[in-house]
């Protein structure tokens, strides 16, 4: 399975993912769009581009990618000269955990399941900053001026949430719903089906509508 991505620079793009590891296997360009397949091991990505640009919302999240060693990534990143956030030693990463941004902006999150055995088992001296995918969403919303909406999640007492909506949910059933945070992590947790949802965008109507009936 190849996890797809479309960016605005093909060859950008690709110099930034082969400082995560990973080799381009085939690439292709035509007048209006271009691709590369890229690998790492046993993940495949796949990147494309069309002419004129896609109009794609920003994301929380793009991609998550564990490594043997962090350190080592990070320390090509850093070298090259991209911006980078430990982000501290997660249950998931308890090897230590870095925020990337591709060039397209999106959040890359880079981790190594466990510590290595030289690894300090005291936290570091500086405070961590914790990455929170709803948080990053939370900001996204906030930032295009969607929040200004109570939470749509009764307490346990069936009293209204006193605390304002910050990210939207949805299902594969069409169900959506604003919520507060904590209303949103407890939902996630109960509710596997259940994701976080973009406000914006032409959604999957639009782009079907693209697609002409056979003659």
């Amino acid at each position: 399975m190849y996890a797809a991505t479309y960016v605005r620079d093909i060859d950008t793009s690709r110099a930034f993912y082969e400082l995560l590891g990973f080799r381009e296997l085939r690439a292709g360009r035509a007048a209006t769009s271009a691709w590369s397949a890229l690998q790492h091991h046993t993940l495949y990505v796949l990147l494309a581009s069309t002419r004129p640009p896609l109009e794609i919302p920003p994301l929380p999240l793009l991609f998550y990618f564990f490594y043997d060693d962090v350190e080592a990534v990070l320390g090509m990143l850093t070298a090259a000269g991209v911006r980078t956030v430990r982000t501290g030693r997660p249950r998931h990463a308890l090897g230590g955990e870095v925020k990337v941004l591709d060039p397209d902006g999106n959040t890359i999150l880079l981790g190594t399941r466990e510590p290595a055995a030289a690894q300090a088992s005291a936290e570091q001296d500086e405070p961590a900053i914790r990455f929170s995918l709803l948080k990053e969403a939370a900001a996204l919303a906030a930032g295009r001026g969607e929040t200004s909406r109570p939470c749509r999640v009764r307490g346990l007492d069936g009293r209204p949430c006193p605390d304002p909506a910050e990210v939207k949910l949805a299902d594969s059933l069409g169900d959506t719903a604003w919520t507060c945070l904590a209303h949103a992590d407890e939902i996630l947790v109960a509710a596997p089906e259940v994701f976080i949802a973009s406000h914006q965008g032409r959604g999957l109507a639009a782009f079907l509508s693209h697609r002409r009936e056979p003659s």
